[in-house]
């Protein structure tokens, strides 16, 4: 018997400057409100979406990777179009999310490639498409400031372009752009990091280019690589699992559960780089770094900034060293069970199943200035509270994804 299409809802609240909530205006929302997809009902996504993949956020401007039945995907934007990050063909805003077309991405779609990994940096969108008898393709639009579209100042960069691994080397041979595996991307707002590994060989690289001078990309030596090239190789027994970007600095996840760190360490957000070696989740802040412990799955452990109490601890003033998030315990005294979290621009959500129930909870603190915490009011949190459910929803609507972004905050539900 065919499985039936799950009813999903995405909301969203917060910075709102040129639509990228996709709630049908341009002004900051700050509780939160569905998302609005073109020509389907309000509040509803594209009939026969069985989920959404990714959910990635610029500056100003959204993408989302929706999965239909068949496991067929596409790929939806919404807000700020002006840079070209939303391909060529809108110039302005989108209010609400919008199918993403341009001539590039149909060409490969027509050879078989399906888009499966997307990021977005400042005013700069990335699209990871994979074949299963062809080479990754990693397609760049947008903005090139510091270099964020990696294919150089050279080259016309008023249209999508495909990047290029031509000139990558390792230990003095060819890096073979044909043989390689892009296994994830992120993007912090002015640099982007690939975790990739060659079909058949167990080299794990990590490679990189935007904004470069705080050592975000490994070397201080050049203030902005326009260029992709090799951070780091690990052919050890110890490969990356997953990583995290800040503003101004990078955090590494390794499959043992230690952690590596390079960047600014000026508001302490590296202060944890040689201190754990048990961690399940990294994220970042623009300016601090969050550990999510193996075992302790009520500690979760913050540093760097805490300008406006995005470290959960209630401390004021703009630095302060690594301790865990403050959890308020239930009556009986548990502590609620964190599930994963996930970090904005400088506030932070996390998944959590409350003592002695069995639904899920968001919970959230830090930044709040747009409403970003969908809390009806602009002040900062200093330390975590529910934020959802909240008035006006059943109960009952599952959670399946919780996203943080520039000013904004965003959750899946399953109803």
């Amino acid at each position: 018997m065919e499985a039936q299409t799950p009813c999903l809802r995405l909301l969203a609240t917060g910075s709102n400057a040129r639509g990228q909530l996709a709630n049908g205006s341009d002004g900051d929302s700050h509780t939160f409100k569905e998302c609005l997809f073109m020509s389907c009902t309000e509040g509803g996504l594209p009939s026969g979406t069985r989920g959404i993949v990714q959910l990635a956020t610029g500056a100003n401007h959204t993408l989302v990777l929706l999965e239909f039945d068949g496991g067929r995907r596409e790929l939806w934007g919404c807000g700020d179009a002006s840079r070209g990050q939303l391909g060529p063909e809108y110039t302005g805003q989108l209010t609400e999310f919008t199918p993403i077309s341009m001539p590039l991405y149909e060409t490969y779609g027509s050879q078989g490639y399906t888009c499966c990994l997307i990021a977005a940096s400042w005013e700069t969108s990335y699209i990871v498409l994979k074949s299963s008898s062809r080479p990754d393709v990693l397609i760049s639009m947008g903005s090139n400031d510091f270099g964020a579209l990696g294919v150089g100042t050279k080259r016309d960069t008023s249209t999508p372009a495909v990047v290029s691994f031509d000139h990558l080397t390792v230990e003095g041979r060819s890096a073979d752009p044909s043989r390689l595996v892009i296994e994830s991307i992120m993007a912090g707002p002015r640099h982007v990091v690939l975790h990739v590994r060659p079909i058949l060989k167990n080299e794990h690289m990590l490679i990189g280019w935007g904004l470069a001078r705080h050592g975000q990309l490994g070397d201080m030596k050049i203030g902005n690589y326009e260029l992709p090239r090799i951070i780091s190789l690990d052919i050890s027994a110890d490969p990356v699992q997953t990583y995290s970007l800040g503003l101004q600095h990078t955090v590494i996840l390794h499959q043992s559960g230690r952690i590596t760190a390079s960047g600014s360490n000026k508001k302490g957000q590296l202060h944890v780089r040689d201190s754990w070696d048990r961690v399940r989740q990294v994220g970042c802040t623009w300016n601090g770094t969050y550990l999510l412990m193996k075992d302790d799955k009520n500690i979760l452990l913050s540093t760097g900034s805490n300008a406006h109490g995005q470290l959960g601890r209630g401390l004021q003033g703009e630095e302060s060293g690594v301790g865990p998030v403050e959890f308020t315990s239930s009556h009986d005294d548990s502590v609620p069970s964190l599930r994963s979290f996930a970090c904005g621009s400088e506030h932070v959500m996390a998944v959590i199943s409350p003592a002695a129930l069995s639904g899920m909870e968001v919970w959230g603190w830090g930044w709040n200035e747009h409403g970003n915490l969908g809390l009806d009011h602009t002040g900062d949190v200093l330390r975590p509270v529910k934020i959802w459910p909240a008035g006006g929803y059943a109960p009952d609507g599952q959670i399946v994804r919780v996203w943080a972004g520039n000013g904004t905050s965003w959750i899946l539900l399953q109803i």
